[in-house]
């Protein structure tokens, strides 16, 4: 298993998602409810890097690295497939806001209340992947 200074990286990159997690949660409190803009684009901007971080680097190898064991027995490993699937799908939906953010430069409250939808809905499914990753993490790294 690889490690940075002794220390398995899958530690590492649960302690970065626990981090966007908290991250989310503070930009959606008091970011979003308080309609405090700045707030809310730099904790989205803060999660999607460190997301680029983990996802790219860390679970997209892994998850390629284990798609044929997961799939050769996919009753076995449920939870990996259905944690990748809903994190590819949580990542899709969170790429579409960005790119509808970026295209549309300002966040007028007609756009915010068409996407609001779609940011609650990344954020649940974002949280079910996290949820299952966590499972995923203490299965395979918790006596």
């Amino acid at each position: 298993m690889q490690s940075i200074f002794g220390i398995p990286i899958p530690f590492f990159v649960l302690a970065i998602e626990v981090f966007i997690f908290i991250v989310l949660i503070f930009g959606w409190i008091y970011g979003s409810r308080r309609m405090d803009l700045k707030l809310h684009h730099k904790a989205v901007w803060l999660v999607v890097f460190l997301h680029i971080l983990t996802v790219g680097f860390w679970m997209i190898p892994v998850a390629l690295e284990r798609l044929s064991i997961a799939l050769s027995n996919p009753l076995l490993y449920w939870y990996q497939i259905v944690h990748d699937m809903i994190g590819i799908l949580a990542i899709g939906l969170g790429a579409l806001l960005v790119v509808i953010f970026l295209i549309k430069g300002r966040m007028t409250p007609r756009l915010l209340k068409r996407t609001k939808p779609f940011m609650l809905l990344t954020i649940g499914i974002w949280s079910l992947a996290f949820a299952l990753g966590l499972y995923w993490f203490f299965l395979g790294w918790v006596p």
